[in-house]
């Protein structure tokens, strides 16, 4: 049974009444269901079984209340402690968690080892842009090779990177695995969407990169990792409407 609760809940929006703090023992984390950064959190919490309350945020119409959790007003924010204690930022949670619960540790100890992981997530970090450029692209054909061009790069540089079975260098997937992959499942999303995409969405990414393509197979397989997810389905759809600028965040509910 998975530790997350209310992964699937309804946007809390302006006007709506602020939570109660959690519960003594309890974390909250602050997401909405499509934010590749909050889904980091979600899977870092699942894989270290942590306990954890979910609260969605509209990010368009986002509570006043919210901003005294996340000065940004952005997701994901990490409260605890009965709501004395707040860390926000998608690759600060994880390390937070990881030194306040060391028995579950994902990040090595090692602190090369430590700094190495993190280099390598920054040197993975141009799959976002790629995704979000290649968005852009559906509403202007202009941009479009360009963008792709940015989309096939990004990969090209992720496979290369990938050296072992996982990006934690190990038989096992770590830190890097896990916060890249909410990046790499927007772009499996978009191959659904956009019209000669680059990437396929049979084979994702596709034969040009069989390690990427046994890779993305293992971890969304990881129950862990499926619990801190949405499905394909929900995925495309939400999309499809954040494309046409009308985003759903409570979409299939």
């Amino acid at each position: 049974m998975t530790v997350l609760a209310g992964v699937n809940s309804k946007v809390l929006k302006n006007g709506d009444a602020a939570p109660a703090p959690p519960s003594p023992g309890t974390f909250r984390i602050y997401n909405m269901r499509f934010c590749p950064w909050a889904q980091r959190a979600l899977i870092y919490a699942a894989v270290k079984q942590i306990p954890s309350e979910v609260i969605n945020i509209h990010l368009k119409e986002k509570p006043e209340w919210y901003f005294s959790k996340h000065y940004k007003g952005q997701v994901p924010a990490l409260e605890h402690d009965e709501g004395k204690k707040h860390v926000i930022e998608s690759a600060v949670i994880p390390e937070y968690l990881d030194d306040l619960f060391p028995e579950t540790r994902i990040l090595p100890t090692d602190p090369y080892e430590k700094v190495q992981q993190k280099l390598l997530l920054d040197r993975l970090s141009a799959v976002a842009p790629a995704f979000y450029g290649a968005a852009q692209a559906a509403n202007n054909p202009e941009i479009r090779d360009e963008k792709f061009a940015e989309v096939v790069k990004a990969f090209e540089n992720a496979e290369k990177l990938l050296t072992a079975e996982f990006y934690s260098g190990t038989s096992k997937p770590g830190f890097v695995d896990y916060l890249i992959f909410p990046n790499i499942q927007r772009a499996f999303w978009l191959s659904h969407i956009l019209k000669d995409f680059p990437l396929s969405s049979t084979s994702f990414p596709g034969p040009n990169y069989p390690k990427l393509t046994k890779w993305y197979k293992s971890l969304e397989s990881l129950p862990e990792v499926a619990a801190a997810s949405q499905s394909t389905e929900a995925g495309v759809g939400f999309f499809n409407d954040y494309l046409k600028g009308t985003p759903n965040y409570d979409y299939g509910l």
